[in-house]
């Protein structure tokens, strides 16, 4: 008989093991230090748990992460649910995951990195689907054509209670999970930007994680690029909306998306504590 098990700290290597079974394009190591970094922000949050594992018997044959916060405007749970894998024999109790998953009403969840089956799986339980493609921007080119709307300064320059002090806490944070972080000032606003860090084919290229729009970055294109460059990052990637037009880019990949059930502002992007900063997916 198949049962759920929560994924304690203790478990770690076992997840390791079957997300390697799962995604063979990524390494055990690679499973190990992700999952070691999602298991020490959750134990900051009090969960004692990373996700859930189908089993049977002693054996894990399914899993799913998940990775809570808090969101520092609304203060609703949110969770993101992440690298979802059942072994073939027993994807027929695949959905026994994600029904564990969803048990609380009032917390939003999210699936950033969704594939195509659980794309579908997911909408069958209310998730709504944002259609995207990625961008890549050579930052040499864009710091010299790109828009300057607005300065650029430091997390430590902000005026104290400019910004929310959980969220200032939070950017803190993904500064120590290897992000970097600035804060654009415009208008008497202090609008924060993350950029997760990680290497493409050998050569180091930023990712931005959080930005209140699409708009904001490209406004500010240009001291965002000489920034990154000062830090010996010369590429960077933006997802947009599907339909949308990105000046100074070419395209990288398209037919993706993401999903959420709940409230969402679609403008903003928000992948803070996501897999794609704890898990570098």
């Amino acid at each position: 008989m198949l049962k759920l098990r929560s994924i304690d700290e203790g478990c770690l290597e076992a997840a390791a093991k079957l997300l390697r079974e799962g995604f063979p394009s990524r390494s055990l190591a690679f499973w190990q230090r992700g999952l070691r970094r999602l298991a020490d922000h959750n134990r900051t949050l009090g969960e004692p748990s990373v996700g859930t594992f189908l089993m049977a018997g002693e054996k894990p044959v399914g899993i799913l992460l998940a990775i809570p916060r808090q969101d520092t405007v609304t203060g609703r749970r949110i969770v993101n649910l992440s690298s979802w894998y059942v072994e073939e024999a027993h994807r027929w109790s695949a959905a026994r995951l994600m029904i564990a998953a969803l048990r609380d009403e009032d917390t939003i969840y999210t699936d950033l990195t969704p594939t195509q089956a659980a794309a579908e799986v997911n909408a069958r339980f209310g998730f709504r689907t944002f259609d995207t493609k990625v961008h890549l921007l050579a930052l040499p080119w864009t710091a010299i054509v790109g828009r300057r709307r607005n300065r650029l300064m430091a997390l430590e320059a902000v005026p104290h209670g400019a910004i929310h002090e959980e969220l200032m806490r939070d950017l803190a944070k993904h500064r120590e999970l290897g992000c970097i972080v600035t804060i654009v000032a415009a208008a008497g606003r202090y609008c924060p930007v993350v950029f997760d860090i990680k290497p493409r084919k050998h050569i180091p290229t930023a990712r931005v994680v959080f930005a209140e729009s699409t708009d904001l970055v490209m406004d500010n294109l240009a001291g965002l690029s000489r920034m990154l460059m000062l830090r010996g990052v010369p590429f960077m990637t933006l997802q947009v909306d599907e339909g949308a037009s990105l000046p100074h880019s070419v395209l990288l990949r398209n037919g993706m998306c993401y999903q959420v059930r709940g409230e969402w502002d679609a403008r903003k992007i928000d992948e803070l504590y996501s897999e794609r900063v704890l898990l570098k997916v």
